[in-house]
């Protein structure tokens, strides 16, 4: 009888505890990123003056719960074609090989599955993973919450990433006597509650 008890309870504890789970993720709520309002932004160091760029089309997958970071993720993709930059030789160079090499390397990605909030304030970090131009390497994102409701978050942030580790700038430009290593990356993700 107890053989038989056995058999009868497992499979409905393992259905339990997927009903669980199943019902612990889907309580972290996704956000749809509002486009209008949002901006990605880069700015790098070009004989001593700053050069600014801008992504125009990038999209995001973001799942998040300042009350179970755990569960929370973010996953940004970024088109590299869509590129702007006001200096026309310059949107011209960094599209080709030795740069983004926007044809060889159309997408740019950003996961992160590990989500921590400093202590008494609304600044989180996001600890992921950028592959781009066919490199992936760490990066840790500082962002801040300026606006977080029941329907709606904003959310402000920058890291500096360092282009050598993507191998953007081949050849000569791969010194950083012209156009400096460090790329400074800012943005605004404005979302609403899906």
């Amino acid at each position: 009888m107890r053989h038989i008890l056995k058999i009868l309870l497992i499979p409905c504890l393992a259905a339990s505890t997927l009903f669980i789970a199943a019902a612990t993720l889907a309580d972290v709520p996704a956000y749809e990123m509002v486009k209008s309002k949002s901006f990605l932004k880069f700015f790098a160091i070009q004989n001593g003056a700053p050069v600014e760029g801008k992504f125009e089309d990038f999209t995001t997958d973001i799942r998040f719960d300042p009350d179970h970071l755990d569960q929370s993720s973010i996953t940004v993709n970024v088109a590299i074609g869509s590129v702007v930059v006001a200096d026309p030789d310059v949107l011209k160079n960094i599209k080709m090989p030795d740069w983004l090499s926007a044809d060889a390397f159309p997408k740019a990605i950003f996961i992160c599955k590990k989500l921590t909030r400093m202590p008494s304030s609304d600044n989180y970090y996001a600890d992921g993973q950028l592959t781009l131009r066919g490199k992936t390497a760490p990066v840790v994102l500082n962002f801040q919450m300026v606006h977080f409701d029941d329907k709606n978050a904003v959310a402000t942030g920058s890291v500096t990433l360092h282009r050598k580790d993507y191998d953007i700038g081949q050849g000569e430009w791969s010194r950083d006597d012209v156009i400096k290593d460090e790329v400074r990356v800012e943005f605004r993700i404005a979302a609403e509650k899906k």
